[in-house]
C-alpha cells in the first residue's frame, strides 16, 4: 500500500474534536455564561431586596411592639401604681377620715378610668369596704361588711355621678370570710404588689384580675388595698389595633394563659369560663403557637416562621414587670408590612428570567442553525460517498459475466443491493403461470454472506401482496407484520431472521410486472432508489430471457394434467384433536356471537436423526392425550390441530353458551400448567405461546367425507395474534374484550396497545391465575 492510500484515523478525530469545540461547546459555553451572569444578577437582586424586606419588616414590628408594649403598660398603670397612691393616701389619714379618703379615691378612679372595676378595702380586723361599679353606668355601689344580730350583711349605698345617695339596701354575706379571699391572704408577709390568677364572671363575662398591696393604717391596723382590673378592654384594644394588614397580637402569661387577644369571649365560652384551660391551640391559632414555641426556645427577640407556605413575622416581648411575667407575641405576615418591596423584588426576577428565557432561546436557535449546518454537510458528504460506493456497485454489476444470461444465478445483483442500500437481506422474484405464483431467483443474507433461492410462494396465500406488486409502483412499510399487504409475506419470509422493515420494488418486463426486489431492513435514500431501478432493469431483462414467465402447465391444455387436477381429493392439513357429538348434526354455514377461541402457537422443532424425531414425537402425544383430556373435562367444543398450532374453541352452539369463556379461560390455565410441567421432566423450555379472544365467528363443515369443521372471523385472527405477540413463552395473552368478560373472576396484568387493521388500536392482557 502506497504512502497516500494511509489515513490516519487520529488526525480526523482531532478535526472532528476541533469542529465540534467551535460549532457546539463555545457557543453553547458563551450562552451559559450569558445566561449564568443574568440569572446571577437578577438572584443578587432578589435576595438583596428580600433582605431589605425582611429588616425594614422587623423595624416596622419593633415600632408596634415599642407602642403596644405602652398602651399595655399604660393599661395596667391604674390598677399597679394606683395601689401604691391609694395606700399611701389611706396611710396617712386619721383613722377617722380613712373611709371618705377610700371612697373618694375609688369614685373618681371608677368615673375616669373605664378599665377598672371594683377596689376592696380590708382589715385584718375583719372590716371589709369596697366600690364597685352597679348594673347601671351611672351609678357606683359603695358596700360595707356590717354584723347585725350577730349576722354578716353587706350594706349597700348607690351614689349618682353627683355624690349623692340615691338608695340603699342589705344582703346577706352568707358565708363570706375575708381571710380566705386570694387577693388577701396573698399579701401576708409581703409589702409588694401582688396579682391574683384571672377569673372569668360568666353573668357579666367579665375577665377580671386583682392586684394587692397590704400596708399599716394610722392605728396600726393592717389593711389591703385591692383593685379589680378587668381585662376585656385589654383585648378590644388589641382586637382592634391594625398591624400590618391581618396582623394581630396577643398577651400570654409564662404559663401560656391567654390574658388578651382576639375574640377572648370565643375562647371563654370554648373554656368553659375556666381560665385554665385558656391556652393557645395550634389548630385556631397555628402562627402564635409556632411564635410561643420559638420563644419558649430562644427566649424574646423576632423570629421568621413558614405556614402554609407564607412567611410570618413573630415577636416575643416582655410587659412591664408589674404584669406578672405577661409576655406579648404579635405575629404579621411578611407581605403585609413591605408587599411594596417584595412586589418590586418579585418583578425584577420576573424580568430577569423573561431574560434568561430569551437568551435560551436565542442560544438554542443558534445552536441548532449550526446544527443543521453540519447535518447538511454531512449529508453531502454522505451523498457523494453514497454515489461513490452506487458508481463502484454498478462498475461491478456491469463486469459480471453472464449478467443477461438466465443459466447464471445472478449474486452479484443481490450483493450489491445489500451493500448498497445496507439492508440485512436483498431477493429476486420471478412471477411464475402468468403471476400465479412467484419464485424466489436468489436471496442474499448481508450479515451471513450466504445465498439461497428456489422457494415458492401462491397467489392464493398471498393475494394482498401479490396485488400490491401487480400496482407497479414501489413501496416501503415500517412494520410489515402490522401491515395487511405484507404481513403474511412477514410471517413466512421475514420472521425467521427477525427482520421487520420491507421495501418491495416491482421488476418490469415487456409483458407486464415481471418480479419484484425485497430489501429487508434498508436503509434507504432518495438517491439509492436511481441503482435500484438500474438492477430491477437488469432483473427484468434476465426474466424476459427466461421466456416471460411460465404458463401454468394446466392452461397449456394438457387433458392428463386437467383431469387429474379434477380428481385429486383437497389436501386436508387441519385435524380435530376433540370435538363434541353435536359436531355431526352441523349443517351449512353457522354465525355464533360469542366464540371463545383460544390458539396455542408452539415453535419449529429442530430434530437430527431418528432417535430425537421420535423422542419428539412421544412428546407431542403426550401433550395432545392431556389437551384432549382436559377439553373434554372443560366441555370444549372442539380442539383443532393446524401444523404447530391448537385451535380450542368453546361456545359454536345454537344458543349462547355464558359459560364458554371462563370455561376456556380454565382449560387454558390447566394446560398452561401441564405444558409447563410436561417440558420441565425433559429439561426444556416452554416452547408454546397461547392468545385468547371472545366475540363473533362464523363457520362449519367443509369438504366432502370425511368433512371438516372450521372456524372464521375477526375473534380468530385476535386471538392468533395475542399467540404471536405473547412477550415471552408459557404467557396467556388475551384481548380487552376477554378482560372486560372476566376480570371479577381472574387476575390480569396489562400489556400495552397494539394495533390491527379495520380495528384500529386495542388493549392486550396477560392471564396470570384466577381468583
Amino acid at each position: 500500500m502506497s504512502s497516500e492510500e494511509i489515513i490516519d484515523p487520529t488526525a480526523q478525530n482531532e478535526v472532528g474534536m476541533r469542529k465540534a469545540l467551535f460549532h457546539l461547546a463555545l457557543p453553547f459555553g458563551l450562552t451559559i455564561l450569558a445566561v449564568g451572569a443574568i440569572a446571577w444578577v437578577g438572584l443578587s437582586s432578589y435576595r438583596t431586596t428580600r433582605e431589605g424586606v425582611t429588616r425594614l419588616t422587623q423595624q416596622l414590628v419593633e415600632a408596634v411592639q415599642s407602642y403596644i408594649v405602652q398602651e399595655v403598660g399604660d393599661y395596667i398603670l391604674p390598677a399597679a401604681a394606683g395601689n401604691q397612691i391609694a395606700s399611701g393616701m389611706i396611710e396617712h389619714a386619721p383613722v377617722q377620715v380613712q373611709d371618705k379618703v377610700f371612697y373618694s379615691y375609688a369614685g373618681t378612679m371608677l368615673r375616669k378610668i373605664p378599665q377598672l372595676q371594683s377596689f376592696y378595702l380590708g382589715g385584718e380586723d375583719g372590716s371589709l369596704r369596697l366600690v364597685t361599679r352597679s348594673s347601671d353606668p351611672d351609678l357606683l355601689d359603695h358596700e360595707v361588711l356590717i354584723v347585725k344580730n350577730g349576722h354578716e350583711y353587706f350594706h349597700h349605698e348607690l351614689y349618682n355621678l353627683k355624690g349623692q345617695k340615691v338608695s340603699e339596701h342589705d344582703e346577706d354575706a352568707g358565708t363570706y370570710n375575708l381571710h380566705t379571699r386570694p387577693w388577701f391572704t396573698s399579701t401576708k408577709g409581703s409589702s409588694e404588689i401582688k396579682w391574683t390568677q384571672p377569673y372569668l364572671f360568666a353573668d357579666s363575662k367579665q375577665f377580671v384580675m386583682t392586684s394587692s398591696l397590704r400596708f399599716k393604717g394610722a392605728d396600726g391596723n393592717e389593711l389591703v388595698f385591692a383593685t379589680n382590673i378587668s381585662l376585656n378592654e385589654l383585648s378590644s384594644y388589641l382586637d382592634h389595633i391594625k398591624i400590618g394588614q391581618t396582623g394581630s397580637a396577643m398577651i400570654v402569661d409564662s404559663q401560656g394563659r391567654i390574658m388578651a387577644g382576639r375574640n377572648l369571649d370565643q375562647k371563654a365560652r370554648a373554656a368553659h369560663w375556666n381560665p385554665d384551660n385558656m391556652r393557645i391551640d395550634p389548630k385556631d391559632e397555628p402562627v402564635f403557637a409556632l411564635g410561643y414555641d420559638h420563644y419558649r426556645v430562644q427566649g424574646f427577640g423576632v423570629h421568621s416562621v413558614t405556614w402554609n407556605g407564607r412567611r410570618y413575622i413573630v415577636m416575643a416581648s416582655a410587659l412591664p414587670r408589674y404584669s406578672q411575667g405577661w409576655v406579648l407575641l404579635i405575629a404579621v405576615p411578611e407581605k403585609d408590612m413591605a408587599s411594596f418591596a417584595q412586589q418590586s423584588s418579585r418583578q425584577s426576577l420576573q424580568f430577569a428570567g423573561i431574560i434568561i428565557v430569551f437568551s435560551a432561546l436565542l442560544g438554542g436557535l443558534f445552536i441548532r442553525q449550526v446544527r443543521r449546518t453540519d447535518r447538511g454537510v454531512r449529508a453531502l458528504q454522505q451523498q457523494e460517498q453514497q454515489v461513490e460506493q452506487e458508481s463502484a456497485a454498478a462498475r461491478q454489476v456491469a463486469v459480471s459475466p453472464g449478467l443477461f444470461d438466465p443459466t447464471i444465478e445472478p449474486l452479484v445483483l443481490t450483493e450489491q443491493l445489500a451493500l448498497v442500500t445496507d439492508c440485512r437481506r436483498a431477493s429476486l422474484w420471478r412471477f411464475l403461470h402468468d403471476g400465479a405464483a412467484m419464485v424466489c431467483e436468489d436471496s442474499y443474507d448481508h450479515q451471513q454472506d450466504t445465498h439461497t433461492g428456489g422457494f415458492e410462494m401462491g397467489r392464493a396465500e398471498l393475494n394482498s401482496f401479490f396485488s400490491a406488486i401487480d400496482e407497479g409502483t414501489s413501496f416501503t412499510v415500517i412494520n410489515a407484520a402490522a401491515d395487511e399487504r405484507t404481513s403474511r409475506f412477514e410471517r413466512l419470509v421475514m420472521r425467521e431472521i427477525g427482520t421487520t422493515m420491507l421495501a418491495v420494488f416491482p421488476v418490469h418486463g415487456p409483458r407486464g410486472i415481471a418480479g419484484m426486489v425485497a430489501l429487508e431492513n434498508p436503509r434507504v435514500l432518495e438517491h439509492q432508489q436511481y441503482f435500484v431501478d438500474i438492477v430491477s432493469a437488469v432483473a427484468g431483462m434476465r426474466f424476459a430471457a427466461m421466456g416471460g414467465g411460465e404458463k401454468d402447465p394446466s392452461q397449456h391444455g394438457n387433458p392428463l394434467i386437467t383431469q387429474a387436477s379434477r380428481t385429486l381429493p383437497p389436501l386436508l392439513t387441519d385435524n380435530m384433536l376433540m370435538h363434541t357429538a353435536g359436531m355431526g348434526g352441523l349443517t351449512g354455514a353457522n354465525v355464533y356471537n360469542a366464540v371463545a377461541v383460544l390458539i396455542i402457537s408452539f415453535s419449529d422443532p429442530e430434530v437430527e436423526g431418528a432417535q430425537e424425531t421420535e423422542a419428539l414425537i412421544s412428546l407431542i402425544d403426550q401433550l395432545a392425550t392431556h389437551v384432549q383430556s382436559i377439553a373434554l373435562e372443560q366441555q370444549l367444543f372442539a380442539v383443532e390441530v393446524a401444523g404447530h398450532r391448537m385451535i380450542c374453541m368453546a361456545g359454536c352452539g345454537k344458543e349462547e353458551d355464558p359459560t364458554a369463556l371462563s370455561r376456556l379461560a380454565d382449560a387454558a390455565l390447566k394446560m398452561r400448567e401441564t405444558f409447563m410441567g410436561a417440558l420441565a421432566a425433559v429439561d426444556l423450555e416452554p416452547v408454546f405461546t397461547m392468545g385468547m379472544d371472545y366475540g363473533p365467528a362464523f363457520g362449519g363443515l367443509v369438504g366432502q367425507a370425511p368433512q371438516v369443521f372450521n372456524l372464521w372471523g375477526q375473534t380468530v385472527s385476535l386471538a392468533e395474534l395475542m399467540a404471536e405477540g405473547a412477550s415471552d413463552p408459557g404467557v396467556i395473552q388475551v384481548t380487552e374484550r376477554v378482560y372486560a368478560t372476566l376480570r371479577d373472576r381472574y387476575l390480569f396484568r396489562s400489556r400495552g396497545t397494539f394495533f390491527t387493521p379495520h380495528l384500529g388500536l386495542g388493549r392486550a392482557y396477560t392471564l396470570a391465575a384466577s381468583r
